[in-house]
């Protein structure tokens, strides 16, 4: 024990013997977060290549040696902050859909999509490649990492909804992947473009979003009660899958 009733052991650290304080409580998984909260942080004020291991460092009140226990190097601990953004986005999503009585159709799944993706300005900088604020991160390590949360199961998502006849199937796949990526990415990109006069709120983007995709695969007459019961089934499953993907992946990093 040290004089401020903290536990120390000694660790080794790329070659260097350094002091570790474990506060009590303070969990290796509590630990993690605190890192990546300031990682998070000072990445969105001065970009990656100016944050260093030492900011992080003295942001998250950990030494520098502590950071390494975690992560082997920069760029490991950076891409694990890339994936539990992936994850928090993709939970928040399904849990925005959950108490939604509408959160379960197509119109809800890509509606509450955009609103997680628009408030969170380090996901937005990744699926924008915004290189201000990524840097090189955005060619570095597993690509995975810089995909949109739900990218994982949206392919078979919509062939469900192709099969059940819920959407149109007259296009191909691909047409209609292409078609609501090209969407969500189109408004996503153009808000700092558009003169203020004509900026709509994020809400307002959702709902064009979701309208734009829906009226382009709408198979042209409404669903009965238990094809919409259908959707609403798919659409909980492909959420949860996402939501669960998304933070196995993450927590692998921080086990």
């Amino acid at each position: 024990m040290n004089d401020s009733g903290h536990d120390v052991r000694r660790v080794w650290v790329a070659g260097n013997e350094r002091d570790e304080a474990t506060v009590t409580g303070d969990t290796r998984r509590d630990r993690a977060g605190r890192i990546l909260d300031a990682a998070s942080t000072l990445t969105l004020r001065w970009g990656y290549q100016k944050t260093t291991i030492d900011d992080i460092a003295r942001a998250a009140g950990v030494a520098k040696g502590t950071i390494y226990l975690h992560w082997k190097s920069r760029d490991a601990l950076f891409l694990a902050l890339l994936r539990r953004e992936r994850a928090q986005a993709a939970t928040e999503i399904r849990d925005r859909a959950a108490q939604d009585p509408a959160g379960h159709s197509l119109r809800g799944v890509l509606a509450h999509s955009y609103r997680v993706i628009a408030r969170r300005p380090l996901l937005l900088a990744v699926l924008t490649r915004d290189r201000d604020v990524l840097g090189r991160l955005l060619t570095t390590g597993d690509p995975t990492a810089s995909r949109p949360p739900l990218a994982v199961g949206f392919p078979r998502y919509l062939e469900r909804l192709r099969a059940g006849g819920w959407v149109r199937t007259d296009q191909p796949l691909a047409a209609q992947l292409s078609l609501g990526t090209a969407t969500m990415y189109g408004f996503l990109l153009t808000r700092p473009l558009l003169p203020e006069e004509f900026a709509v709120t994020d809400d307002t983007a959702a709902d064009l979003v979701a309208d734009t995709v829906c009226r382009a695969l709408d198979r042209g007459s409404p669903l009965a009660d238990t094809e919409a019961e259908g959707v609403a089934a798919a659409s909980a499953a492909y959420l949860a899958e996402a939501a669960r993907f998304t933070t196995e992946r993450y927590e692998n990093e921080v086990a």
